[in-house]
């Protein structure tokens, strides 16, 4: 096989393609560089919302629990205040029923309707007054 002498012109045009091709080369080992880089980067990302997500899953289970013993607290506290409030009403009427006996053994005792048994209903006396001034 024989060749041909080449030409100047051929040598520029071999060098150039050669440049190119390492250029090229040398873009594609970034690119490849870049994608590995941006791999990671995403690998990590999604790693770290799994994480995320594994803690918050377990936040809202804790929540839950709070809140489940909050409401059951509130339901417990809600009905003792009704108790509460059942008794007070027994209560107030039992003292009522205490009170109008009292007043009307009171009353029959000796004619006084007040609580005080200093208090007398019924005629009032004169005041005596002397002529001497107490001024």
């Amino acid at each position: 096989m024989s060749s041909l002498p080449r030409t100047s012109l051929q040598i520029d045009v071999e060098a150039r393609y050669a440049m190119m091709d390492e250029k090229k080369r040398k873009r594609m080992q970034s690119n490849r560089e870049s994608a590995k880089r941006s791999r990671l980067k995403r690998e990590k990302r999604l790693k770290d919302l799994v994480t995320e997500i594994a803690m918050l899953k377990q936040q809202i289970v804790e929540n839950n629990k709070v809140y489940n013993d909050l409401t059951q607290r509130t339901q417990l506290l809600l009905s003792e205040t009704d108790s509460l409030n059942y008794e007070k009403m027994q209560l107030v009427e039992y003292l009522n029923s205490l009170s109008s006996v009292f007043m009307s053994s009171r009353l029959q005792q000796t004619g006084c309707l007040s609580n005080q048994p200093w208090q007398v209903d019924g005629p009032k006396q004169p005041s005596i007054t002397t002529g001497m001034s107490m001024s």
